[in-house]
C-alpha cells in the first residue's frame, strides 16, 4: 500500500515518507482547531500535512506541534496549555460524530459543494467526475427560479 501511495504522490510531485508506526492525529486535530480560532488554520493545516507526509515531524508529539504553530506566528506555550487542558476534546468529538453521520468512515474524505462525498484515496478521474457534477448542479441551480 505504501509503495502505491508513494507512486501516486510522485506522479503529482508530492513527497510522502513511509512511517514505521501509526500516528494518532488527535493532537494534530486539536492543533488545527487552536489555529482556526486564531485565523491561522490554512498555514497550520498545510504545515501539519507537510510535517506528516514529508517526515518532518510527528503529529502526536507536542514539541513538534509547538514548532509548527510557532512557524505560523502563534504562541507555542499557549498551544501546549490548550492541549494539556484538553480544550478541544468536545469539538473533536462533535466533528467525529458529524463525520460518521454523513457517511465518512475513512480518510481521506472530501466533501464537495456540501453535498458530494468522496471517501478514501481515489484516482483523478473520480475527482474530475465529481467536479463536473458540481458544475452541472450549480449551473442548474443558477438557472432555476428563486
Amino acid at each position: 500500500m505504501a509503495a502505491g501511495m508513494q507512486a501516486m504522490a510522485a506522479e503529482v510531485g508530492l513527497k510522502m515518507e513511509t512511517r514505521d508506526r501509526l500516528i494518532n492525529t488527535r493532537l494534530a486535530l486539536a492543533t488545527a482547531e487552536f489555529a482556526r480560532e486564531r485565523d491561522a488554520f490554512d498555514a497550520v493545516h498545510r504545515a501539519l500535512f507537510r510535517a506528516h507526509w514529508e517526515g518532518l515531524g510527528d503529529l502526536d508529539n507536542v514539541e513538534d506541534l509547538k514548532l509548527i504553530v510557532a512557524e505560523a506566528g502563534l504562541d507555542p506555550a499557549e498551544l501546549e496549555a490548550a492541549l494539556a487542558g484538553r480544550r478541544y476534546e468536545e469539538v473533536l468529538d462533535a466533528n467525529r460524530r458529524e463525520a460518521v453521520a454523513v457517511g465518512i468512515n475513512a480518510i481521506p474524505a472530501h466533501i464537495f459543494a456540501r453535498r458530494f462525498l468522496v471517501v478514501g484515496a481515489q484516482p483523478d478521474e473520480v475527482f474530475d467526475q465529481v467536479l463536473r457534477k458540481v458544475a452541472e448542479v450549480e449551473s442548474a441551480e443558477e438557472g432555476s427560479p428563486a
